[in-house]
């Protein structure tokens, strides 16, 4: 039987975590046009920012709140999926999981943050050809380019046919299977 409850706090603290790192590669980003991403990003996690935000201002350079709160998502998510037993005082409790939870947490950021950009680069290649005018292109191209832009100093076009976008996909998958999935393996290994 599946256990509902942990479903909905796993699908709902992914998913918030995701518009988190969207919010915070997208502040990075000035896009021309309106950015429907945008807003949907700052309507999803302003709520839990405006209470991070003080806390963090110390920290010089970027606004790192919003990676901030998918880290914490990241560790409510990892901490739920525990069963009952493993929490228990017997196997040293939730003080033996926590920072390997912490740690995973942030693998699991650094996963959404690929997972955003390889999302993006799909974005750009369909929008591209569907729909070129498209407000959300701006903020998809903000994301992108500069990737491409490297890319694109080594690999020529084939004619018409850019080949940057499928050689950026592949770097991503790349670095998630054996980058992330060393990191993730290697944390679980200390556990």
């Amino acid at each position: 039987m599946i256990d509902w409850g942990r479903s909905l706090v796993d699908l709902v603290g992914t998913f918030l975590a995701s518009m988190a790192v969207l919010r915070y590669l997208l502040e990075g980003v000035v896009p021309k046009r309106p950015n429907p991403l945008m807003k949907l990003a700052v309507t999803l996690t302003e709520f839990a920012l405006h209470w991070i935000r003080p806390v963090l201002t110390a920290l010089p350079g970027r606004d790192r709140s919003a990676l901030f709160w998918a880290w914490f998502l990241n560790l409510i998510v990892f901490l739920s999926r525990l069963s009952l037993p493993a929490l228990g005082l017997g196997s040293g409790g939730v003080g033996h999981f926590l920072p390997w939870g912490m740690a995973l947490a942030l693998v699991e950021v650094v996963r959404q943050i690929l997972y955003v950009w390889m999302a993006a680069v799909f974005l750009l290649a369909v929008l591209s050809w569907i729909n070129p005018y498209s407000p959300l292109l701006g903020a998809v191209e903000g994301l992108v380019h500069p990737f491409l832009r490297v890319l694109r100093r080594f690999i020529r076009p084939l004619g018409s046919i850019d080949l940057s976008p499928v050689i950026l996909m592949l770097f991503f998958q790349f670095s998630l299977t054996i980058g992330v999935g060393a990191l993730e393996m290697l944390v679980q290994r200390l556990m």
